[in-house]
């Protein structure tokens, strides 16, 4: 069980990691080209929500790496979780059924780390 959610943790925060740096660095107009949704919110907000996504894909896995601050995981995978509902409710609103599905499949994803961390493994 540790070793498939280690699989899932890394593989999720590559996800968070690409998702958060491409908000953190590229600008609104370069952005609307990747992700349709981005043109009805203002840059700053997609600098924040960047910053939320890089800092818990790191959190999912750099302290169990080091082995300081276990709690840390299913904290990050709980902020995740939350960013990934607003996420899901916003492509519910706008119809986008292809990335709800991929919403979906994360927020699954979230909640057995989260499970597994804090429930089972302990």
């Amino acid at each position: 069980m540790n070793i498939a959610l280690w699989i899932i943790q890394i593989i999720l925060a590559a996800l968070f990691l690409t998702s958060g740096s491409l908000k953190l660095v590229l600008d609104k107009d370069k952005l609307e080209k990747v992700f349709e949704w981005i043109d009805n919110y203002p840059e700053k907000r997609l600098k924040l929500v960047g910053t939320f996504e890089v800092l818990g894909g790191l959190g999912l896995f750099l302290p169990g790496v080091y082995s300081v601050f276990d709690i840390l995981i299913p904290l990050s995978a709980i902020g995740l979780t939350i960013i990934m509902v607003l996420a899901t409710l916003l492509h519910y609103k706008r119809k986008e059924t292809n990335e709800l599905v991929v919403n979906i499949i994360v927020l699954v994803l979230l909640l057995l780390i989260i499970a597994g961390r804090l429930f089972i493994l302990n």
